[in-house]
């Protein structure tokens, strides 16, 4: 049996709306996936089916039929390989149109029907994720998240439903939030909104070391509360270099994933192809990717 790293699953970017397109063939994507799985990752999550007016895969719903079809491409990869997929649905922006509910969960019914019609039949096919990332209640998330949940669990009800917030603690914001207010406010929004998610996955690089086991700690026993499990999204990027993502530091990387397993069922992060791949984009991450499998793997 291969050994595997900590991380299990990654993040999928090819909308591309905050780091830079690779632009890879499928070939460089079939490689990739052998990359992943490589160091044991055996999950995939699209971060976002469509954005604005971009769609991984031909879309006549979003009139983008012109678009190559990653999505086909990866879940029929992943269905061969043994590898789950999630597939993230459609957002209209960043505030999706500054919480805009009832337009944003009537675009997705179209979005998710298709996507469904169109790749349902997947064994790879896993669940959903709903990329409307928030820290706390605002933008009207709480409509949101329960409109596509829902809608996810009517169309598929055996399918999973995955989320991916972030913390809003002092690294981001002046009047960041303590773990204590964080489970407060998330304790809020999954009793209104969480009846239909089944995976929340914070984000890891919104938590302050010295604060982490605090926060997930809190988390952890908010998901057993409604009976959610809880993952951890250890983000392979540097949040402190501004203007540009860039690898992490695998030092920094590795003292937070021993953080991690005391309170993770599973380890994801965002994302694989650009900050730990061998052929990224960035050389540090070809590094980071040489460091992380001499630790775990050998």
């Amino acid at each position: 049996m291969k050994k595997a790293g900590p991380i299990t699953g990654t993040f999928i970017d090819e909308i591309t709306y905050d780091i830079p397109s690779s632009n890879w063939s499928f070939e460089q994507w079939r490689q990739d996936l052998d990359n992943m799985q490589e160091i044991g990752i055996d999950t995939l999550v699209f971060i976002r089916g469509g954005f604005g007016g971009k769609t991984i895969y031909p879309s006549k719903v979003f009139g983008t039929l012109h678009t190559d079809d990653l999505a086909d491409f990866i879940l029929r990869e992943a269905s061969d390989r043994g590898m789950d997929v999630f597939f993230g649905l459609y957002t209209s922006n960043l505030t999706w149109n500054d919480g805009d509910a009832g337009t944003e969960i009537f675009k997705n019914k179209f979005f998710i029907d298709e996507v469904w019609e169109r790749y349902g039949h997947y064994p790879s096919f896993k669940g959903w994720y709903i990329p409307q990332e928030v820290d706390c209640d605002r933008l009207n998330i709480c409509d949101v998240m329960k409109g596509l949940s829902g809608l996810c669990k009517d169309k598929a009800p055996d399918k999973q439903v995955l989320i991916s917030p972030f913390f809003k603690s002092h690294i981001d914001y002046p009047d960041g939030r303590s773990p204590r207010s964080t489970y407060e406010e998330w304790d809020r929004i999954f009793d209104y909104a969480g009846k239909d998610i089944d995976i929340c996955a914070f984000q890891d690089g919104t938590a302050p070391l010295h604060l982490m086991d605090e926060y997930y700690g809190l988390m952890q026993k908010l998901c057993n509360k409604y009976d959610i499990k809880q993952w951890v999204n250890a983000e392979t990027f540097e949040r402190d270099v501004r203007c540009m993502y860039y690898p992490i530091p695998f030092s920094v990387l590795k003292e937070r994933l021993e953080h991690h397993k005391k309170y993770s069922e599973k380890i994801i992060t965002f994302e694989f192809s650009h900050f730990l791949s061998p052929q990224s984009i960035y050389p540090s991450a070809r590094n980071l990717n040489n460091l992380y499998k001499n630790y775990y793997l050998k």
